[in-house]
């Protein structure tokens, strides 16, 4: 639906905001993966989805919290007011869709043989576990809307940054490109006609400059740029800080990954080649680079969101040049997740395919 939507646009010449799209498209793609559900939200004409949409009002009610005092919003709670009864009513259409789902997943399950879907591989663990470790009450719904709301946005807003910095760097999509044809010619992994790209686990693996590009534009533009911790107990920190128990840290990721004393001088710059050494892409230490966060709370979903953002890039920029609209304010708006505040205006034209 993604290329589609691309050729549609394509065709029309019209520009759209492509951070809206892709939102749409990963919602899709991850509804699919822990629903078995395609929500629809991309069908021509962006349709409003009432699951999507409920599900966005939930994200950005609760994120209120974090604005009000206990003592204003926790009374809003109790009697039903403002934007404690929106969030109750939002939260309640997410569950009642999602415990549908369940429901129906369990009634076809044992009629069909083993299943890849994230749904069906928690229900057939509950089933193998019996009554030793079963899994209570909601704890499948919530599992799927966590696993969610912690892949909608993070992937597509990435995506969307990624898009407009080789918009802004073009040598940076060229070298892409380059790798790109190279590999997909010598590994052969298009199809007859020529017009589908058949992807393979050697092949993304390959693809070092691609995963250099995304990882320098993650380091840019982290999906999410500010972290709170609550501490457990006292402590004290490697540099003599010490923190009392029930303190709140705030962990600044968009301005650590700017500091020339842990990057360098060259910091501000975009530069994928930072990431390669020998012709190898080599990770940086994971608090240093703690975008998929750190042990033992790194991100589970690491491996599967640069494998979906390498097949997103690398259907996209076989196809279309993407080019951002002249004129158009790309700033970011901070919240919880590094969305771009306008959006991101673009236009896309065919691209002629290098077959050598």
């Amino acid at each position: 639906m993604l290329l589609l939507f691309f050729f549609f646009y394509c065709l029309s010449s019209n520009s759209f905001d492509l951070q809206e799209v892709l939102i749409r498209f990963t919602f899709d793609n991850i509804s699919t993966v822990a629903l078995v559900v395609n929500l629809g939200c991309l069908a021509l004409g962006l349709p409003e989805v009432p699951f999507a949409k409920a599900f966005e009002e939930a994200t950005e009610l609760t994120l209120l919290r974090f604005l009000m005092p206990p003592f204003v919003w926790k009374p809003l709670k109790f009697f039903g007011l403002g934007n404690e009864r929106w969030l109750k009513e939002a939260i309640k259409v997410v569950h009642d869709f999602a415990d549908k789902k369940v429901r129906d997943r369990r009634k076809i399950l044992g009629n069909l043989s083993s299943q890849s879907d994230l749904l069906s591989r928690l229900i057939e663990s509950e089933n193998k576990q019996g009554q030793n470790r079963p899994f209570l009450g909601n704890i499948l719904r919530d599992f799927c809307a966590s696993f969610i709301l912690a892949s909608r946005d993070t992937t597509s807003v990435a995506l969307a940054w990624f898009f407009w910095l080789i918009h802004k760097n073009p040598q940076v999509e060229n070298k892409s490109l380059g790798e790109i044809y190279e590999i997909l010619c010598h590994l052969k992994c298009r199809t007859h006609d020529d017009h589908i790209t058949v992807f393979t686990e050697e092949g993304l693996k390959k693809m070092v400059y691609l995963q250099a590009a995304l990882s320098e534009s993650l380091r840019f533009y982290p999906s999410v740029p500010v972290e709170l911790k609550q501490v457990l107990e006292d402590d004290v920190l490697p540099d003599g800080t010490r923190l009392k128990k029930g303190a709140q840290v705030f962990n600044f990721l968009f301005s650590m990954v700017r500091m020339e004393s842990i990057w360098g001088k060259d910091c501000l710059e975009f530069k994928p080649e930072r990431w390669i050494k020998d012709g190898t892409f080599v990770s940086a230490n994971q608090f240093k680079y703690p975008v998929f966060n750190a042990c033992p709370r790194r991100c589970l979903r690491k491996n599967f969101s640069y494998t979906q953002m390498k097949m997103v890039a690398i259907s996209v920029l076989l196809r279309y040049s993407v080019k951002g609209v002249e004129g158009h304010s790309v700033v970011p708006k901070l919240t919880t997740t590094l969305y771009m505040k306008n959006g991101l205006m673009v236009t896309v034209k065919p691209r002629l395919v290098n077959n050598a």
